[in-house]
């Protein structure tokens, strides 16, 4: 044991032995022979008392930081939304109890089974996504190279965790190059395990454009290049549906009993107005009204295929300022289409031909 590791948990044991549940280590953590992380690298405090073993100091150039890491923190560890590698290279160095024990051995057990649930593991690379693409929204305005440099590599890195988690797999870092990728080398994984086989094509050679250039523009244009295939190769890996899912033939075919037929009769009967305004847009050549209208049914069909399990419907793609009439014919033939739908499954859409109708059949 080493003689710092023994210096901490005589300290427990001597002054905070109710106040601190586990000292832990990490295991390929450190750089140059320091033993930075097997050493020490935080505790679990059990009341807030244990905050106070908390400490930061050098020897010999080498820094060490004996932080408290919460229950709860661990549990964001747990669903990838902290560091994974503090649990899954931890080393027990100290345990208060067995019941502290078993609770740590239970959440890195969990988060084996989430890196290994292929539904998980997507929403979470989605997630990353969705942080690199906030932060390129700023970094396209950069003018100083510094700045983009390192807000290129935050979006790289971003890309690298969200490819990381699709391989079943981490990485608290960048990932530039084959090599790294697929080292298996416990010394070289500082904040990484990657393992990372399946990436999009070019992923490595653009990884390298962003070392190799000072250029402002080729490192932004790398960097979108870097988002739009690594967009591309997320959405491609979305998962398979569940054999329940799966017809005969082993075409996948929706669960259509669980779809709720009458809640999309009441979109569209909310909708129908939208419908009615887009056709007299139309028919008047009032463009930016039409376009307006169009965009919000696109946004409404994009809707409804998520929700009700219906087709991706095409609206936009009919859209031409200078001849309304075709996106007039699209929408006509879409809401028949969502018409036929409810048909089908028995869905009688409350329909009036006028006022004294509506009051006919009430009363």
């Amino acid at each position: 044991m080493h003689p710092l590791t023994k210096w901490v948990i005589d300290k427990i044991e001597k002054e905070y032995k109710d106040d601190v549940a586990l000292l832990i280590g990490i295991k390929g953590h450190s750089t140059d022979g320091d033993e930075h992380g097997e050493i020490f690298d935080y505790f679990v405090p059990a009341t807030e008392r244990g905050n106070e073993l908390s400490e930061t100091f050098i020897i010999d150039g080498v820094g060490h930081d004996l932080y408290p890491r919460s229950w709860e923190r661990l549990e964001n560890s747990v669903n990838l939304n902290d560091m994974p590698i503090v649990l899954d290279k931890a080393t027990i160095l100290y345990s208060r109890n067995e019941a502290d024990t078993k609770r740590f051995e239970e959440c890195k057990k969990r988060l084996h089974e989430n890196l290994c649930n292929d539904t998980f593991v997507y929403g979470k690379a989605l997630e990353c996504m969705d942080k690199a693409l906030e932060i390129y929204r700023s970094m396209i305005f950069e003018e100083k190279l510094y700045r983009v440099r390192s807000e290129a590599d935050c979006i790289h890195e971003w890309l690298s965790r969200a490819l990381a988690y699709l391989n079943h797999t981490y990485t608290e870092s960048a990932i530039y190059s084959e090599s790294q990728a697929y080292d298996k080398d416990e010394k070289s994984r500082i904040y990484s395990c990657p393992e990372m086989k399946n990436v999009p094509q070019d992923f490595f050679t653009n990884a390298q454009k962003l070392l190799e250039s000072d250029d402002v523009e080729v490192l932004q244009k790398t960097v979108f290049a870097l988002l739009k295939s690594t967009r591309s190769f997320i959405l491609e890996h979305k998962p398979e549906a569940s054999p329940a899912e799966d017809s005969a033939d082993g075409s996948s075919k929706k669960d259509e009993s669980k779809v709720d037929y009458q809640g999309l009769a009441d979109w569209y009967q909310e909708l129908s107005l939208t419908w009615r305004r887009l056709r007299y847009f139309c028919q008047n050549n009032m463009v930016e009204k039409a376009y307006t209208d169009a965009c919000y049914l696109q946004e409404e069909f994009l809707y409804i295929a998520q929700e009700y399990k219906v087709q991706e419907f095409n609206l936009l793609d009919s859209f031409d300022k200078n001849n309304l009439s075709l996106l007039s014919d699209r929408a006509n033939l879409l809401e028949i289409t969502i018409q036929k739908i409810l048909a089908e499954h028995g869905v009688k859409i409350n329909s009036y031909s006028s006022v004294e109708d509506f009051f006919a059949k009430r009363s």
